[in-house]
């Protein structure tokens, strides 16, 4: 009963072998691998699922093992459309030891399946699968498997989802042998990485100093170079960088290769263009450039797309229209250095003579049978372009530094010129002031000798400060001229035209406000004559803070062109909101500048005795109420002491020595304010620490 039973099973189990039609195996002896070899192809057989990807389990199932058939050529090829190819084969052991044997990886991405003693193992291998999920030998894509004495296996191999293959069959090796050659044999370091590397230092230090070339002239010849030369540095090392940025992200890796690829293209294409100044001479192949290389920039895009997304037609039709814009623009590179040799371009002649050795250089490589020669030949192609960039930097250096040294000598022609202008309107007004001090001194002498200086009272000493009050003004602005014209001369050696020029304008301002209060005193003088005061003039909107600051800088250059070693700090806070009151501008400005022109004069004398490390300084600052304007005026100078505050506002009143003060500014700033604008005068000082004069006017 049980031998029945026996037969039974092996009846039933007979046609189930039959139906799997699993090749023979391939017998392996201890001496029957070579190094590597393919499965004999009537040992291993192949399925096509399309673009069905189809799982192990999947594939076992019987209506997919009666699909597995032998390939007519030995190997499986594909030249269009999308294909999931899988091998099957059996392996046996004929050695009575065990036999480590490698499964080679022949496609991007394989998974290997073993089937042994009931059990299945998986393995994946291949260039495009992160090294960290390798197995087996990781560097050279082979799988280590051990195949115990005697015994068999069965294998199944998924070569993944492939667009464009062929001659693809099963490969094994023997394990002893693939590790005898790849690391006894060879060195450690691959000897094509290190020249990579090598010429990659030599092109980037190329990059860097063509960056530097268009940093100095702005050249776009040299940028786009850089970017020519560091794309085909990307080119050359490309297998060195796979193994250092893409171990892990490999589905990184036909990106970048895309991106340096199209990079390169395009940038060769504007190298050409800017090189051969081609904007210049051939307007017309300019734009044809232009547009060829966008053209390339999106064709490649959109193959490196349909490539990834297996789109075939596609594909092919945008290789072509790439590959037509390719040629034209060969064409038009020929024709274009043609030309421009007849013409006898030093360009072009240092073109061919770089370009032509690269050009020939794969016939040389295959007639001395050497590696690198294209490379080599390559480097020379750099090494002569960047000669040339070399010297055409130093030809637009020396261009440029001829065009800057002319238009320089053009600048010092004009600003000569327009000193000599305003040298001559100096002398002038200088003349009429001249005059016009003659003029003054006259008429005090008739005062003096009219009128007894015990007789003169407020209203002498009102039209004696009106009479110096517009000499202070010419003074002044002619001493700060003088200092002006000594800067400007010192900026015009210095060779800052610009600043030259500001200070020139300066000068022209001081000449007409000289001529104002030239005129002004004139005025003074004949009414005077007349025995006539002037009119104080109307109220007028006045902007405070420019009033301020224009009497400010007015009094500390007067006090400069008096003594140049004298320098101040001077702070301004000015209220930006500030409205406009309603003053006479030129009264109001009196005041200020004699309050100026007293705290510089404090500041001056407390350097005088604590020495140069003490700072002076004046701070303006200008505030506002709800109807008044505040103007405070504060110094580090020597303060005023307490038993004369009371004192300094009367008239003939000053503590400045004989001859240096008429003691009537403060008293006629107290009427300008206080009597002739409603306004207030008030006063804080510590002695030999500051002073501060509060001045408030109102806002109507």
């Amino acid at each position: 009963m049980k031998r029945l039973l026996l037969i039974l099973l092996l009846l039933g189990f007979l046609p189930l072998q039959a139906q799997e039609n699993w090749p023979e195996p391939y017998v392996i002896n201890a001496d029957s691998l070579i190094f590597r070899q393919g499965v004999p192809s009537k040992n291993w057989q192949y399925i096509n699922t399309g673009e069905n990807l189809l799982k192990l389990k999947d594939i076992v199932k019987q209506e997919n093992m009666q699909k597995f058939a032998y390939s007519a050529t030995g190997n499986v090829s594909n030249v269009g459309g999308v294909s999931h190819i899988w091998t099957r084969y059996r392996l046996k052991n004929g050695s009575p030891t065990p036999h480590i044997i490698t499964f080679v990886a022949s496609t991007p991405n394989e998974n290997v399946h073993v089937f042994k003693n009931g059990k299945w193992e998986h393995f994946v291998s291949g260039n495009m699968v992160p090294w960290s999920k390798r197995n087996g030998i990781r560097q050279i894509s082979e799988i280590k498997y051990t195949i115990g004495a005697g015994e068999e296996i069965k294998v199944y191999t998924d070569l993944g989802q492939m667009t464009f293959f062929t001659g693809i069959s099963p490969e094994i090796g023997d394990y002893l042998k693939v590790i005898d050659y790849y690391y006894k044999e060879k060195h450690n370091y691959e000897t094509d990485d290190v020249l990579s590397f090598g010429f990659f230092g030599f092109i980037f230090f190329a990059v860097v100093f063509n960056l530097f070339f268009y940093y100095v002239n702005r050249e776009r010849v040299y940028l786009v170079y850089s970017f020519t030369l560091l794309f085909s540095a990307l080119l050359l090392a490309e297998n060195v960088f796979s193994s250092l940025l893409f171990d892990e992200l490999r589905t990184g890796y036909p990106a970048f290769m895309a991106f340096t690829i199209i990079g390169f293209i395009v940038m060769l294409i504007h190298t050409v263009r800017y090189f051969f100044r081609v904007s210049i001479h051939f307007p017309g192949w300019d734009k044809f450039l232009v547009y060829s290389s966008i053209t390339i920039g999106l064709a490649g895009v959109l193959i490196y797309i349909a490539y990834q997304l297996n789109l075939i037609i596609f594909l092919f039709v945008i290789i072509g229209i790439m590959s037509l814009v390719t040629i034209a623009f060969v064409v038009a590179a020929i024709v274009m250095i043609i030309s421009l040799l007849r013409k006898n371009d030093k360009e072009a002649r240092l073109f061919v003579i770089a370009a032509i050795p690269f050009m020939v250089s794969p016939i040389i490589a295959v007639i001395v049978q050497m590696d690198w020669v294209i490379t080599t030949f390559g480097m020379w192609t750099i090494l002569v372009l960047s000669w040339g960039m070399f010297a055409r930097f130093k030809s637009l250096q020396i261009a440029n530094a001829r065009a800057a040294l002319e238009k320089e000598e053009e600048r010092t022609r004009l600003i000569a010129q327009q000193k000599e202008e305003l040298q001559r309107e100096v002398n002038e007004r200088t003349a009429e002031l001249r005059q016009s001090l003659e003029d003054l001194k006259q008429t005090q002498n008739q005062l003096i000798q009219s009128e007894k200086m015990a007789s003169l009272g407020e209203l002498t000493a009102g039209i004696a400060h009106e009479i110096q009050n517009p000499l202070n003004f010419v003074n002044n602005f002619s001493d700060v001229s003088v200092e002006l014209i000594e800067e400007m001369e010192e900026e015009l050696q210095k060779g800052d035209t610009q600043e030259a020029l500001a200070l020139a304008g300066d000068i022209k301002q001081n000449l007409e406000k000289i001529a104002h209060h030239g005129r002004r005193a004139d005025g003074i003088v004949k009414g005077m004559l007349q025995h006539s005061r002037a009119s104080s003039g109307q109220k007028e909107p006045t902007d405070i803070n420019t009033l301020a600051d224009e009497y400010l800088r007015l009094a500390y250059h007067g006090l400069r062109a008096k003594d140049k070693s004298f320098n101040a700090k001077m702070v301004t806070e000015f209220d930006g909101n500030l409205p406009k009151a309603a003053i006479i501008g030129q009264d109001v400005g009196r005041v200020l500048l004699n309050m100026f022109t007293n705290a510089f004069y404090a500041t001056q004398q407390r350097q005088k005795k604590e020495g140069k490390d003490f700072m002076p300084t004046l701070s303006v600052t200008t505030s506002q109420d709800d109807s008044n304007i505040i103007i405070k005026i504060k110094d580090n100078g020597t303060g005023i002491p307490d038993e004369i505050k009371d004192k300094i506002l009367q008239p003939f009143f000053t503590t400045k020595p004989t001859g240096e003060g008429t003691g009537l500014g403060l008293s006629l700033s107290y009427d300008i304010i206080v009597k002739g604008h409603g306004g207030s005068i008030d006063i804080n000082s510590v002695e030999g620490e500051f002073s501060e004069f509060v001045i408030t006017l109102k806002k109507d």
